[in-house]
């Protein structure tokens, strides 16, 4: 670690999840040249132990944790250490979420994709998902193309959150993560890059995502279906592939949370 500010800076946000937390930051290579800021949003019951987060961090860059005062949700949390980062004059932002760990040069891939795609502002990458004993239940791949890219948003997003890079630059016509979207917070976000700049997904697994046992909660998920039904509507041309997102996510508002996992893990597992 170092105390050279990198152009490329790793966000991660935090609660209640050190051990995640450490996993996490183990898994950036040491040759990956970025640094990373954890946002700590309002943690009570299991704070952060920054020793063994220093010890975890072994990329050539430098490691900065931002607390907040008090628990608000994962969006305050990103925006806060956007906010840091856009005043500090950071280049290049990467996500990463306690738990998932990083292929260990997959900041090195990312970047060298946007240097060589000045266009693009907003990229993203692959994830194979693990059970917690390490077993690979299925690889998530989305569009690589811009426009593959618009065409599968018109359902959900077309990206892995944890897996993005994208350019500060391009924030100041965006805007941050938006408020009114709770837990499709991203969607929205990347919906605002699809539409002003160029986007792409490289075909290579970048991140391991750890299935949750327990699935996302049902109260989450209708939120979240919810929060992505408007984010469909404000961005619905008309189109046939719009509406057809829409009915999809209508539809999912009435089937059993736990029936569409199961689903979805049987027909990505026969593709992995």
């Amino acid at each position: 670690m170092n105390d050279t500010q990198n152009r490329l800076i790793c966000l991660i946000p935090h609660y209640n999840n050190p051990e995640a937390l450490v996993a996490s930051l183990a898994s950036i290579g040491a040759n990956e040249v970025c640094d990373v800021l954890v946002v700590d949003d309002g943690s009570t019951r299991a704070p952060i132990d920054v020793a063994a987060c220093k010890t975890a961090f072994v990329a050539q860059g430098t490691l900065r944790f931002l607390n907040l005062p008090q628990n608000r949700g994962i969006e305050h949390a990103l925006n806060a250490g956007l906010e840091w980062i856009r005043a500090r004059g950071y280049e290049l932002v990467a996500r990463l979420d306690c738990g998932d760990r990083n292929v260990a040069d997959r900041f090195a891939r990312q970047t060298a994709f946007l240097d060589a795609h000045p266009a693009v502002m907003l990229l993203g990458g692959a994830a194979e998902f693990v059970t917690p004993q390490g077993d690979v239940q299925y690889v998530l791949r989305h569009p690589q193309s811009h426009a593959e890219i618009a065409r599968t948003m018109r359902s959900n997003s077309a990206f892995v959150h944890p897996a993005v890079m994208y350019r500060v630059a391009a924030l100041a016509e965006t805007g941050l993560y938006p408020l009114d979207t709770p837990a499709a917070e991203d969607y929205a976000l990347f919906w605002q890059f699809v539409v002003r700049f160029q986007t792409a997904n490289l075909s290579e697994v970048l991140i391991r995502y750890e299935l949750d046992p327990g699935g996302i909660s049902l109260s989450k998920r209708n939120r979240q279906l919810k929060s992505r039904l408007l984010v469909q509507r404000r961005h619905s041309d008309g189109s046939l592939g719009a509406l057809k997102g829409i009915a999809r996510t209508y539809a999912l508002l009435l089937v059993p949370a736990g029936l569409i996992g199961r689903i979805k893990t049987a027909l990505r597992r026969g593709r992995t």
